[in-house]
C-alpha cells in the first residue's frame, strides 16, 4: 500500500509541484481516507521523503538494466537519456524548487544520491567508451563528469529564467548533443549518425 501511495503522490508532484499538493489531494487521487494514508506516513514531509526515495530506487534500477543489457558505451548514454526524457518531460518546473525550499533534508539526500549515481555511471561509461574507441582518450574524467552533472542541474532547475521557457525535452537534447560532441571521437560521431539514420531515436543528435 505504501508503494501505491508513493506512486500516486509522485504523479501529482510531477504534474503540479509539491507545495500545491495536500494530503487531501493524495487521498482523493487514491480514493481512500487520509486516515489510511497516515497509517503509512507520519506527515507530508514523510510522504515526500518516501516518494522521492522510491523514485530514486526505480530510476537506479532502470539505469542499471540499460547498462547491463547494452555493451556499447554510446548506446548506454542514448538509451538512458531517452528513458530520462520519457519520465521527466512532463515534470513541473517548480518540483525541485519546492523540494529544496520546503523539504531541504529530502532535497539534500536526493541531490547527493543523484550526483553520486550519475558520476559513478558516467565514469564507468567513459572508461568503456575510451576502450571501444568511441570517446577521446585524452579526456579528463573528473572534469567531464563534473560538467555533465552541472548540465543536468541546469536542465532540471527552475531558477534559471533563460531556460524556463524551454521544455525539459529540448534542454536535455541540447545537453546530450553538447556532451557527446565534446567527448566522442570521429568513430563515435559516425556511430551516432548511423544509429540515428537506422532508428527512430528521439534526440536531436
Amino acid at each position: 500500500m505504501l508503494e501505491k501511495i508513493c506512486n500516486s503522490s509522485g504523479k501529482l508532484f510531477m504534474r503540479y509541484g509539491i507545495k500545491s499538493i495536500t494530503m487531501d489531494d493524495v487521498a482523493k487521487e487514491l480514493s481512500i481516507s487520509k486516515k489510511t494514508i497516515y497509517q503509512y506516513v507520519s506527515d507530508k514531509d514523510d510522504l515526500v521523503k518516501k516518494t522521492m526515495l522510491l523514485k530514486i530506487q526505480s530510476m537506479d534500477v532502470q539505469c542499471m538494466r540499460v547498462i547491463s543489457e547494452e555493451e556499447n558505451a554510446i548506446l548506454q548514454i542514448l538509451k538512458i537519456a531517452e528513458m530520462m526524457i520519457g519520465q521527466l518531460k512532463e515534470m513541473n518546473p517548480s518540483l525541485l524548487f519546492d523540494l529544496k525550499k520546503y523539504h531541504p533534508e529530502t532535497f539534500e539526500f536526493f541531490n547527493a544520491h543523484r550526483e553520486s549515481s550519475t558520476q559513478n555511471q558516467l565514469k564507468s561509461n567513459i572508461r568503456l567508451g575510451i576502450e571501444q574507441g568511441l570517446y577521446r582518450p585524452d579526456l579528463n574524467l573528473d572534469i567531464v563528469v563534473s560538467f555533465y552533472v552541472v548540465l543536468i542541474e541546469a536542465s532540471l532547475s527552475s531558477e534559471l529564467s533563460t531556460l524556463n521557457s524551454i521544455s525539459f525535452t529540448e534542454k536535455y537534447n541540447y545537453l546530450l548533443d553538447y556532451h557527446m560532441r565534446a567527448i566522442c571521437t570521429e568513430k563515435g560521431l559516425a556511430f551516432i549518425k548511423d544509429y540515428k539514420n537506422q532508428n527512430n531515436f528521439h534526440t536531436q543528435l
